[in-house]
């Protein structure tokens, strides 16, 4: 098996990339007041150490859950085979693992872990984009544990009234007991200000 730097597709890239831009350009019709961004907290979420570290064992049982939900998984419709303990875990796999464990009052409104979220009111959460990078083969059966960490975050439209919070993430995957990193993840969100809705309350008859 080859393990390479691998890439989103030239097409989803290319959309993402129309996304990112429109966004940056995009002025909304409802502007949000600076005074209700709480820049302050804001500033202070920006600075502060951000880390998670989560493990997991790669159990066959949770990877047939996952051959079987996504059986063209390798372009084919051929029988399903369960894995075998100490085979290689496909490429992309892993993100059927490594959740956050969190009560579910914890989760803000639309489900999202708050670990590298920004405060209040940045709740609308958007992908903008990520990468992944396999430098060494996880195998079925093994305990694994990812190191997330915020790498660099950045405002902006705060000028035109359009405020943006871009984070992004950095995600080290390493086996128990290794020091070598097997998978190297990198993921891109943009984080938006809550709006009220614009549309009136029907008045009944």
């Amino acid at each position: 098996m080859c393990f390479q730097s691998i890439r989103l597709s030239r097409r989803t890239v290319i959309m993402l990339s129309f996304v990112a831009s429109t966004l940056s350009k995009r002025r909304f019709l409802s502007t949000v007041p600076s005074s209700s961004l709480n820049l302050e907290a804001l500033d202070k979420w920006i600075v502060s150490d951000k880390k998670l570290t989560l493990s997991d064992t790669l159990h066959p049982e949770h990877v047939s859950d996952l051959y079987i939900t996504l059986p063209t998984r390798d372009g084919t419709r051929k029988p399903y085979t369960a894995p075998a303990i100490g085979s290689p875990l496909g490429y992309g796999h892993h993100l059927a693992f490594f959740h956050p464990r969190n009560p579910e009052n914890t989760l803000r409104w639309d489900g999202t872990d708050v670990d590298f979220c920004p405060p209040e009111p940045f709740t609308r959460r958007m992908w903008a984009g990520g990468k992944i990078h396999w430098k060494a083969p996880l195998h079925v059966g093994e305990k694994v544990t990812a190191y997330s960490e915020m790498r660099d975050v950045q405002k902006k439209g705060f000028e035109r009234g359009s405020p943006m919070v871009f984070v992004k993430q950095q995600i080290e995957y390493k086996r128990d007991g290794s020091d070598d990193v097997a998978i190297e993840e990198e993921r891109s969100h943009v984080y938006l200000a809550a709006q009220a809705s614009s549309r009136g309350v029907k008045q009944g008859a």
